[in-house]
């Protein structure tokens, strides 16, 4: 405890904020990844009567359940690696480097920050096509869930570049 005190009084005010940020970023993951993200809706129209054929809400972890479950393991490692592991990374090594501090290992949480907006970047491209391709049979709508994770990756991206921020000097 007195280690962890001692790093936080030797540390910068952008460097604690960074910390800070850092922290609240990860308390957005678990709904980021757990709460439902995205609603798929199809319907047909058919001699004046609409039948929706397919209405579906998931989670990022949800979604990558399914893709294991119909085959598409590599893309459901491919998901989890940019949700779940390269997050957990970045949060190992912020401890770690917090206590034993390297140049080397600030600018490789900085650089590992970067890597958390993918997913995002998916999702809001799979929406737009799917909104692009819309017609009143097709409809695609975020949900919650991608807003903590959006919020996880914007707060875990300005965390890290703060809490580097000295060791570019």
């Amino acid at each position: 405890m007195n280690t962890l005190i001692a790093s936080w009084t030797e540390k910068s005010v952008i460097q604690r904020f960074g910390l800070l940020l850092a922290i609240i970023s990860y308390g957005l993951l678990y709904p980021g990844v757990m709460e439902p993200i995205m609603t798929l809706s199809a319907s047909v129209s058919l001699f004046g009567l609409k039948t929706q054929m397919f209405h579906e809400t998931r989670s990022i972890w949800e979604t990558v359940e399914t893709l294991h479950q119909l085959g598409y393991t590599a893309v459901a490692i491919a998901i989890i690696t940019f949700s779940v592991v390269i997050p957990l990374t970045k949060a190992l090594l912020i401890v770690f480097t917090w206590l034993k501090p390297s140049p080397v290992r600030w600018r490789v949480i900085a650089a590992v920050s970067k890597w958390s907006m993918a997913d995002v970047f998916v999702v809001a491209i799979l929406v737009a096509f799917f909104t692009a391709k819309a017609t009143a049979e097709l409809e695609a709508e975020l949900l919650h869930g991608f807003y903590w994770f959006s919020a996880f990756c914007v707060l875990s991206i300005v965390s890290g570049q703060l809490l580097a921020h000295q060791q570019r000097d």
